[in-house]
């Protein structure tokens, strides 16, 4: 049989096959163009988004004020020598202090640490953040004693902390959380 015959039969033999196989391959190449061009549309929105976020004056006002701490935290971890390690337990408390205020919403007003002793003064918008404020650098500055009052004018809360080192006094956190002058007893 001439090779030309040959390939004459197989064709006819296996056309179908061939033909089913081509469909098949045609669609997953149709899906996955489908696929790309839907990923392509969707990449492009999320683009835009982006492209409006990065131009909101509120992001870059973030931004902004993350990068100044965030430079702020460098200085002070930089700062940090090797052979004393007093400023090493201060610039602690500072990032500590930093990161509670950063993350109940607390507006610090003063922030003193000397010897050991650290005094703070803030505003919180209420009275439960100013006490949460308070707790949680108790908990979070091990080896300090903290005891602070929370006051109310005019619908302003502010708080006066001051810690020692030392150790914790049970009866202390107790006094500050029963002291207000809003009226509300924990």
């Amino acid at each position: 049989m001439p090779r030309s015959l040959r390939w004459h039969s197989l064709w006819h033999r296996y056309r179908y096959y061939l033909y089913g196989m081509s469909i098949v391959y045609g669609l997953v190449g149709l899906i996955a163009i489908g696929c790309c061009l839907s990923s392509y549309e969707q990449y492009k929105t999320e683009k835009a988004e982006l492209l409006t976020l990065l131009e909101n004056s509120q992001y870059q006002s973030i931004g902004k004020q993350y990068e100044d701490i965030a430079s702020v935290k460098n200085k002070i971890l930089k700062n940090s020598s090797g052979r004393n390690k007093k400023p090493i337990f201060q610039n602690t408390i500072v990032l500590y202090v930093l990161d509670i205020a950063m993350e109940q919403g607390i507006s610090l007003q003063h922030l003193n640490i000397k010897d050991e002793h650290i005094s703070v003064d803030g505003i919180g918008h209420s009275d439960e953040a100013c006490r949460k404020f308070i707790a949680s650098l108790q908990q979070r500055l091990i080896g300090i004693d903290c005891h602070g009052t929370v006051k109310a004018d005019q619908g302003i809360y502010t708080f006066h902390m001051e810690g020692s080192k030392g150790e914790h006094n049970i009866s202390s956190r107790e006094d500050s959380n029963e002291h207000t002058s809003v009226g509300h007893h924990h």
